[in-house]
Parts: structure tokens; C-alpha cells; sequence
């Protein structure tokens, strides 16, 4: 694998700042800046953690190759909501797409999965790195309503975590991660075997 490329960001977050604001006890707006970037920091650690995309997001897979005698790809960061092109390269550059009757998305393994139909050769490109590019959205849905409440829970306590640490650096270290964020997250977290 080449490597995986963000192209379409959330437009949310799964914590709005109203929520954000009541978890952690605020009645003013002075400190709005702050939470708003801790939110987004929140999501970017769950993300990381979990290896999955919370809000719809647009990736790009490349891949120098197919992978030789699989008839199926694994998608980083599930779930897969859609796959909207697979593209190879030639060496001058010049994309051709395939056919979508080619594949399909496996929308319920996880990760999920472009699979090749029966007849379908795998793609191929003639470029050295990065022949093949895969284009899919991922992510529980476009609202922070739809990323589960254990996930969205953790976020919450981590982002109390950050809010009240955020001086830490300065004195006494940081203190050790909310004991109940692992335990929100443990069972959607993306284990590779």
C-alpha cells in the first residue's frame, strides 16, 4: 500500500460545541475558541485511536499495485458508507476509470472491502508509484448524532481531560488519559490480526 490521502474533511464534529460547553460546566462563551479546537483535537485522537472515521469523510487510497492474488481490498478507516472511483495511471499520468460494474464495496465487512467481481481482472496501471487510486467516503454519517454514544461519550471525557490538562506542561506533568475512555471505546476500535 502507497498510502492514504484525506480529501473531503467532516463538516462536523461529533461533540457540538453546546454539548462540549455543558460537559464541561461553562456558562460563558469566553473560552469558546479553546473548546471548539479541543473538539476537533478530541476527534482527530479518537480517529487515530480506533482507526475509524467518525463523520462522513472522502479518502484516497493509492496503491503502486493490486495486490497480487486478492480478489478483494481492505479500506482503512471504516465503516464504508461508498466507493465512487477506482482510477489507474499510466506512466505519462493519463487516469482511466473502471467500469464500477468491475467491483463492489462490501459496505458491511470491517474495514470494508472493494471487492473485484467474478471476470473482473484487478486494475492495473503502468505508473512505478501510485497506479491505482481509489476514491470512497467512510464514516458513521454526516452528523455528530450518528457516530455511537460510547464513542461520542469518551470524546467527552477526553475533551474534559485536555481542557483541564491543557496547562500541564508547565508544573506536574499531564495526568494519565480518563480511565472510562478506553472502556467506551474498546469494542469499535479496528484490530488488524
Amino acid at each position: 500500500m502507497a498510502g492514504l490521502e484525506r480529501i473531503l474533511a467532516p463538516t462536523v464534529e461529533p461533540l457540538s460545541l453546546a454539548e462540549a460547553r455543558l460537559h464541561l460546566r461553562l456558562d460563558d462563551t469566553a473560552e469558546d475558541g479553546l473548546v471548539a479546537a479541543l473538539i476537533v483535537a478530541a476527534r482527530q485522537l479518537a480517529e487515530r485511536h480506533l482507526g475509524r472515521a467518525l463523520i462522513t469523510q472522502g479518502f484516497r487510497l493509492w496503491l503502486d499495485a493490486w495486490p497480487a492474488g486478492r480478489r478483494a481490498l481492505d479500506l482503512p478507516r471504516p465503516p464504508l458508507a461508498a466507493v465512487e472511483a477506482v482510477t489507474t495511471y499510466d506512466e505519462d499520468g493519463l487516469a482511466t476509470v473502471l467500469e464500477p460494474g468491475r467491483y463492489l464495496a462490501d459496505l458491511v465487512a470491517t474495514p470494508g472491502r472493494l471487492v473485484l467481481r467474478a471476470g473482473s481482472a484487478p486494475p492495473v496501471g503502468s505508473r512505478a508509484a501510485n497506479a491505482i487510486a481509489v476514491d470512497y467516503t467512510a464514516g458513521y454519517g454526516p452528523a455528530g448524532t450518528d457516530v455511537p454514544e460510547p464513542v461520542r461519550r469518551g470524546m467527552a471525557l477526553l475533551l474534559g481531560h485536555l481542557f483541564e490538562s491543557r496547562e500541564a506542561g508547565a508544573g506536574g506533568g499531564a495526568r494519565p488519559l480518563p480511565l472510562g475512555v478506553e472502556a467506551l471505546w474498546s469494542p469499535y476500535r479496528v484490530v488488524r490480526l
